[in-house]
């Protein structure tokens, strides 16, 4: 028996069985088979977008808390300054009664010595008034 190198033809039939066999379309068959089997790029790209949605959230979260944290430093910041000038006012206004007292002490007992209480009283009010505006 010689060889024969002949190319194999699925498209002769040799008996009914062939016939039938080649009526079924095989691409098609091969197709749907493929599309419900697994697949790595999309296993992949799938793996990609989670990492992404994973890292997005974190970034928003870090910003998230990043202004949070800005935010109240400078509401410190600004409370520190509101209650500098709080101070500085107080101090002012302590100083004001410190010397409207001294002064209204003093023109009180000037005038209560030169004039009389009457004159002392009105002396008193009035270097409380300059004491204020001077101090």
């Amino acid at each position: 028996m010689a060889l024969s190198f002949d190319p194999i033809r699925f498209n002769t039939p040799r008996s009914n069985a062939t016939a039938y066999g080649n009526a079924v379309d095989l691409g098609n068959i091969w197709k749907a088979n493929r599309a419900s089997s697994f697949s790595p790029s999309d296993y992949i790209a799938q793996d990609i977008a989670n990492k992404s949605a994973v890292e997005t959230a974190a970034s928003s979260a870090d910003a998230y808390a990043m202004g949070k944290s800005l935010g109240a430093i400078g509401a410190v910041s600004a409370a520190e300054k509101q209650a500098e000038e709080l101070k500085r006012q107080a101090k002012k206004s302590a100083s004001k009664s410190m010397w409207g007292s001294a002064l209204g002490a003093v023109a009180g007992i000037g005038g209560t010595l030169l004039g009389g209480p009457a004159v002392g009283m009105l002396a008193s009010k009035g270097g409380q008034l300059l004491g204020n505006a001077i101090g």
